[in-house]
């Protein structure tokens, strides 16, 4: 059978899990830029709800939890990731506050307002970059800022 019009949802997603799998990260960046990024992030407290949406194996997750209080959940599509995500947690001793589940991001499983930081490193392009944030604002806290809202005069 041709692949030739295979539509991709038909596509064997395993297959790139399998190969992305063996690198750090599934996407751009390094620990400096997440590091760069979250410079511009205050308030974060032990309390504090962090999301990682599309978050991979948890590259850029585990720099985070090593440098911010809270509590994060890492969401990605593929079971794999979230395996690996986990056992990376467990590996530096943080899996008492960081966890990876299976989900999309089209489809979260949070409750309004109850996020202080939503963080996607490369991966909100999924679904697009202005639809990301109209729909994701709203697990925000309402006292949760956007860093981008000060920079590109989002509303």
């Amino acid at each position: 059978m041709s692949t030739e019009n295979q539509s991709i949802h038909e596509f064997d997603f395993s297959l790139i899990c399998e190969y992305f799998s063996g690198i750090e990260r599934q996407g751009p960046g390094s620990a400096e830029v997440t590091l760069k990024a979250l410079g511009f992030i205050e308030n974060l407290t032990a309390g504090s709800r962090i999301a990682d949406i599309g978050c991979g194996t948890g590259g850029q997750t585990m720099v985070l939890a090593q440098h911010t209080p809270g509590v994060i959940t890492g969401i990605d599509l593929f079971p794999g990731f979230i395996d690996l995500f986990n056992q990376n947690a467990r590996n530096l001793n943080i899996n008492d506050r960081v966890k990876g589940i299976v989900g999309s991001m089209d489809s979260l499983p949070f409750e309004n307002e109850e996020l202080d930081l939503i963080w996607s490193e490369g991966a909100i392009y999924n679904i697009g970059f202005k639809r990301g944030l109209s729909e994701w604002s709203r697990f925000l806290k309402k006292e949760a800022t956007l860093p981008l809202q000060r920079y590109r005069g989002l509303p």
